[in-house]
């Protein structure tokens, strides 16, 4: 009965044993494990961005969790402006764009040449100036109103109330503009003494600013870098839907660029939208500035 029993005991070790080798046996010291999975497929992205996007670093922290998660390195093409990179995208020198041109966008995936575009971040421009804020700007309604109540404030007799302009053709001159549009003010036909043109980037409007004690549009990552040197000025309106600043990522036509990584494109599109990448991006900037550089969705 004893051996009988034995017996009986033997197919067991066998399917035990047959088990452990289909698996794999344990490496031999100084020997390599291997794996039955499958490497997973790696992909450098050509990606179309903006300044305004790429001296954030908010791509440069999202890159680690992007190789790891999908196996997608990002080679950075950074434009000065949105319609620039776009441009690039047009002759096929990108494999997807990170935007943050609306109108520009939408026209590219109407003409044929976009597959697809996707608002998946945004943050907001804003009006800085003087703490005191003599023209009353933290109360207006609104952000075009803010602008008006600066020049009604210098026409009153405030000669302090002046309002400082890139008057470059960036995307936030272009901002700037729109909102003295908003209430039928032409800034070319301004007094000079009161509307500054200073033809500079966004620190040195901010610091020319500062000196005068006077208000800027800016975005506000340039005033939230630049804070030390600022220390007369304040963040007095953002927030606001006039101000609000839309980033999208936009596919390109596979029938118009079929030699791009489009597969790839979709993927990395996709992993912006996702619930831990969105966390991810609405925490940027909270240990550095104190507050988030974005917010996530549109």
């Amino acid at each position: 009965m004893k051996i009988a029993r034995a017996f009986v005991g033997l197919p067991i070790l066998l399917v035990v044993l047959l088990h452990f080798s289909a698996c794999g046996a344990t490496p031999a010291p100084g020997e390599e494990p291997t794996s039955t999975q499958p490497e997973r497929p790696t992909v450098t992205l050509k990606l179309a961005t903006t300044t305004v996007v790429n001296d954030s670093g908010l791509l440069e922290y999202l890159e680690p969790s992007l190789w790891e998660e999908e196996g997608i390195a990002l080679r950075i093409m950074t434009h000065r402006e949105s319609a620039d990179a776009i441009e690039t995208a047009r002759e096929g020198g990108c494999d997807v764009l990170l935007t943050h041109g609306p109108a520009a966008e939408k026209a590219f995936v109407e003409e044929g040449l976009g597959a697809q575009r996707r608002e998946f971040m945004h943050n907001f421009f804003a009006v800085a100036g003087p703490k005191e804020d003599p023209a009353g700007v933290a109360c207006a309604k609104g952000a075009a109103a803010a602008l008006e109540g600066i020049y009604d404030a210098y026409l009153g007799g405030d000669a302090d109330c002046v309002f400082f302009s890139r008057d470059d053709g960036s995307w936030a001159d272009r901002k700037e503009k729109n909102l003295w549009a908003d209430r039928g003010i032409d800034p070319g036909a301004l007094p000079a003494k009161f509307y500054q043109r200073t033809g500079e980037g966004m620190r040195e409007t901010l610091l020319q600013a500062q000196e005068a004690g006077g208000y800027a549009v800016t975005d506000k990552l340039s005033f939230l870098q630049n804070k030390e040197a600022l220390p007369g000025l304040a963040i007095l309106l953002d927030n606001n839907k006039a101000l609000k600043n839309i980033y999208s990522v936009t596919l390109l036509s596979q029938k118009e660029f079929p030699e791009l990584q489009h597969e790839a494109a979709e993927r990395f599109s996709e992993w912006l939208l996702q619930p831990s990448t969105q966390a991810r991006i609405a925490a940027y900037g909270k240990a550095q500035y104190g507050e988030a550089l974005f917010f996530a969705g549109k």
